[in-house]
């Protein structure tokens, strides 16, 4: 049971290095695994994830984009200890969800050049498990969550989509009550040149109304270019939600399969919108997404274990609207994570793991610049130390990242192929 226990630790160290690339804005995965430790265990994990995505303008001229996801690093603390038999707890750390994008190109000549992406958040969890019988538990508990965001969407591609949609409106608020709206979609088709597009537009509101409409587009294109676009920042809001689940398992074999829920967490906070040279402040209200963690874990032969799990995102939820942008920042697909891999006990105090993770394509045809790549098969090998009271983990993951056209306004433009991320964990435990 020893060399399981450690082959199951293990694996789990590993699958956290393996987070690189993870659906959508996913960093952590929330596992609420720790539950399960030993008692009296404390553990403080540390991760790094170095994505390389390269990606080129889809007929723009700006060339290549170098380097568009930024490295960054994963922290997690857990303790864990009983209070009677039967009822124990955990307390953790972890930061669920993030963004690092930045498109460093000339916003005057790329389609993208200037947009970036900075997203950060931490939650601290506290689990309370209770064991009916030697077969099943039940856990819940709260966490509190802490969200903030900064992004920018800046060059040629962006810049004709706001103006476009600005000057729409900016139309559409000077007519008369009743009168039909105009849809920025068919602007767009006129100003790119669509004789049906401004024959429509002229019909139905008048001789020149195409052109009014174009003069007013370049000289908000013109403000959008001179002002470094448009730059949201959101203030940090902190709320509270909770989780729940339970498990089955056979000690004799190892065997455990637990589930995991987290509902989605309403947000609300102040934000500051910079948009054709002016400032505006508003609040905005937005939710993180509700997930599903399934865990699988059972020995398949002495020393051997074998693990399986499943995370669903529901990030098609997940609406950030800004006031003045009046478009979805996020704009993402459910995310789907499904992870297969063995642990192996070696001798006494050491134990490897491999595992093989895999994010399906999503069903559009364009993802959202702010996360350019689209599915990930990812490879993860790593190892663990013990002595005594002491154990030390360290897992590397190698994904390649899928293929993917950005696009805005549901046009593609920018095309990004052959990426991968490398992640390295590292783990150290100590039960007392």
């Amino acid at each position: 049971m020893k060399y399981l226990a450690t082959g199951a630790s293990t694996l789990a160290l590993a699958l956290a290095a393996g987070s690189a690339g993870a659906a959508g804005l996913d960093r952590s995965g929330q596992s609420l695994l720790p539950i399960f430790a030993a008692d009296n265990t404390a553990a403080l994990s540390f991760g790094f994830v170095n994505p390389s995505i390269d990606g080129e303008d889809i007929g723009g001229a700006g060339g290549d984009y170098d380097d568009v996801g930024e490295s960054y690093t994963q922290t997690g603390l857990a303790y864990t200890n009983a209070i009677t038999p039967q009822l124990n707890y955990s307390l953790m750390f972890d930061q669920p969800y993030g963004a690092d994008i930045d498109y460093d190109a000339n916003p005057l000549t790329s389609n993208l050049g200037g947009t970036y992406a900075d997203l950060d958040s931490e939650a601290l969890t506290f689990v309370m498990r209770y064991k009916i019988g030697e077969r099943f538990s039940i856990f819940g508990g709260i966490k509190a969550e802490r969200v903030n965001a900064d992004v920018g969407l800046n060059g040629v591609a962006y810049r004709n989509a706001i103006s476009t949609s600005a000057a729409t409106r900016g139309f559409n608020a000077g007519l008369p009550a009743g009168a039909p709206a105009l849809d920025s979609t068919t602007v767009g088709a006129a100003l790119a040149g669509s004789p049906d597009a401004a024959a429509s537009i002229d019909g139905t509101y008048g001789a020149g109304t195409t052109a009014a409409i174009g003069a007013a587009f370049e000289g908000l294109s013109d403000t959008f270019a001179a002002t470094d676009g448009y730059e949201f920042e959101m203030e940090d809001d902190t709320k509270a939600g909770y989780v729940l689940g339970f498990a089955y398992e056979i000690p004799e074999i190892a065997l455990r399969f637990s589930a995991a829920y987290s509902p989605e967490i309403e947000h609300d906070g102040e934000i500051t919108e910079r948009i054709f040279g002016e400032t505006f402040t508003s609040d905005i209200d937005y939710v993180t997404p509700q997930s599903l963690n399934l865990d699988f874990q059972t020995g398949i032969a002495e020393g051997t274990l074998l693990l399986a799990s499943y995370r669903w995102t529901e990030f098609s939820a997940v609406d950030l609207v800004p006031t003045r942008l009046g478009s979805d920042l996020v704009n993402l697909e459910d995310g789907h994570r499904y992870t297969l891999g063995l642990g192996r006990a070696f001798t006494k105090d050491f134990a490897g793991s491999m595992s093989v993770t895999y994010e399906p394509e999503g069903s559009e045809d364009v993802v959202s610049p702010l996360g350019p790549t689209d599915g990930l098969w990812g490879v993860t090998l790593g190892g663990r130390y013990s002595n005594g009271g002491m154990n030390l983990s360290g897992g590397i993951n190698y994904s390649w990242l899928g293929d993917a056209d950005a696009g805005v306004a549901g046009q593609p433009v920018a095309s990004f192929e052959d990426n991968h991320a490398v992640g390295v964990g590292l783990r150290a435990e100590y039960t007392f």
